[in-house]
């Protein structure tokens, strides 16, 4: 049985009319945090056993306080908000966990974990252990369950080691941990692990949302069928799920209805969507008919693999007016050779030749992507093929990692593993080359206009933070724009840049 070593820290703690306004464009490279080499380890080892079943409980007899942590991608704040919205039905009272160090009296929380790489895991991992320390020493919280990507695959493992966790619940079972919470019954240290994984959503859930941005994720599939040999996912998430379309855009309508303005459409393959059905209903036709909602939003599309960048797509991106011009589209590598050993499903695709394409048919787009540097075998040249093709493509956000090595992957056991000192060389290369870029790309805005969505403001900067069609949450730079009268966060105003 291969083992895997965790190491985490021991220290704890811790409408639409034309203002010509004045914007700060500020670039923000958004970069992975590594955390430092520390000294608790927990051995994780792969086996899922559990099937245990739970019995539902229609009403709590008093409100139970129930926080919720979410690590992790996206989807994570996804499920963890589907997760939200049944708990508080139940009558729950459901708040999100954004700082451990903050005194507050929970029946139960809940941390829904990442397991990607091994970062992910650190944390996910010292999150865990910081809750049932805590648990243990001063009996808050309560109780303590465990779900998502971490759980889903190292379940027995997290039932050995960490014996103070009420009960473990893999990827998208929803119900069931409603139902284990909902007992409120002395702690059991249950697992209710599905052997099999499957994120599945058959008919509409309520979310209840985990902040009042005026922009929300929308979910439209998970899972992956693609062998890449890097990735762990398929292992955590199993294959290609797509949620029905009547689901999706009945969610999509409750969102907006809450003052939602963008609706982001995450997946692990956009492109993926509805290719696990026997229909022939994708990805263009969908947005079609979401954009076919009445309203005042715009939509933005997130991962998209690049074989899933098809004619019709563009035409989609080209006359839709509310789906903005931007793409994310993972490249994960640049040399031949390099993205054969990764087995991406665009190996033998022309990556140059796909980008003028895509800028032919939608001039104005903004296009992003995400590196991987360090692969086992990259060489020197592979390297240098990597920093001379992001020259030429002259991507508008670039995101780099280095890789890690995950067991039970094909290029975990690859010859040629590097030294971390050269793949932090080779990422360091990576995001200098890619910050000049993008520092051009935003020289060349000064003096253009924007229809900008008003997300927050920051009294101390005495501004309003906003976003553009060319930037998306989180991951991409931050514009900063000055007025002189007071602005309403979820509208959308005209703009200059300069």
């Amino acid at each position: 049985m291969n083992k895997i070593p965790f190491r985490v820290p021991t220290n704890r703690g811790q409408g639409d009319t034309w203002h010509f306004l004045v914007l700060v464009l500020v670039l923000v490279i958004v970069i992975g945090s590594f955390l430092n080499p520390i000294t608790r380890t927990i051995t994780i080892t792969i086996s899922i056993t559990s099937t245990i079943t739970s019995t539902s409980t229609n009403k709590t007899e008093a409100a139970m306080r129930v926080g919720l942590i979410t690590l992790g991608c996206d989807k994570n704040t996804v499920d963890n908000e589907y997760l939200a919205g049944m708990l508080e039905d139940k009558g729950c009272e459901v708040a999100f966990i954004d700082d451990l160090s903050a005194e507050q009296a929970y029946d139960a929380v809940v941390v829904t974990t990442c397991g990607f790489i091994g970062d992910a895991k650190a944390q996910s991992v010292d999150t865990i252990v910081d809750l049932t320390d805590r648990k243990r020493v001063s009996g808050q919280p309560k109780r303590v369950f465990v779900a998502g990507c971490l759980a889903q695959r190292y379940s027995d493992d997290l039932m050995k080691e960490m014996p103070d966790v009420d009960g473990i619940v893999g990827v998208g079972q929803f119900q069931q941990l409603t139902d284990l919470i909902l007992q409120n019954a002395d702690p059991a240290h249950l697992s209710l692990v599905r052997d099999i994984p499957k994120v599945q959503i058959e008919h509409v859930l309520r979310r209840k949302r985990s902040d009042q941005t005026p922009h929300a994720f929308l979910k439209i599939s998970d899972g992956c069928n693609h062998g890449c040999t890097f990735c762990s996912i398929p292992l955590m998430k199993g294959r290609n799920t797509s949620v029905p379309p009547r689901v999706l855009l009945e969610e999509a309508r409750q969102l907006l209805d809450q003052g939602v303005k963008e609706l982001i459409l995450v997946a692990q393959d956009l492109a993926a969507y509805g290719r696990d059905e026997t229909t022939d209903y994708r990805l263009p036709r969908f947005l079609r008919e979401l954009c076919a909602i009445e309203g005042d939003f715009r939509v933005r599309c997130l991962y998209v693999y690049p074989a899933g960048i098809t004619d019709e797509l563009l035409d989609v991106l080209a006359d839709e007016e509310k789906v903005v011009p931007y793409l994310d589209v993972p490249l994960q590598h640049l040399d031949p050779e390099v993205l054969r050993k990764m087995n991406r499903p665009s190996k033998d695709l022309n990556t140059f030749k796909l980008v003028e394409k895509v800028r032919e048919r939608v001039p104005d787009i903004a296009l992003r992507t995400t590196m991987i540097v360090g692969f086992p075998g990259e060489s020197r040249q592979a390297h240098l093929n990597m920093l001379k093709g992001i020259r030429e493509l002259r991507f508008n956000w670039l995101g780099a990692f280095q890789y890690s090595k995950e067991e039970d992957t094909p290029a975990g056991v690859m010859p040629g593993q590097l030294s971390r000192a050269t793949k932090e060389r080779r990422w360091k290369a990576v995001m200098e080359t890619q910050a000049e870029i993008t520092a051009e790309l935003n020289q060349a805005r000064v003096g253009t206009t924007a229809r900008v969505l008003v997300e927050s403001y920051d009294p101390d900067r005495a501004q309003w933070q906003v976003r553009s069609p060319h930037e998306a949450p989180e991951v991409d730079g931050a514009i900063w724009l000055q007025s002189d009268r007071p602005l309403t966060i979820g509208s959308y105003v005209h703009a200059r840049i300069t």
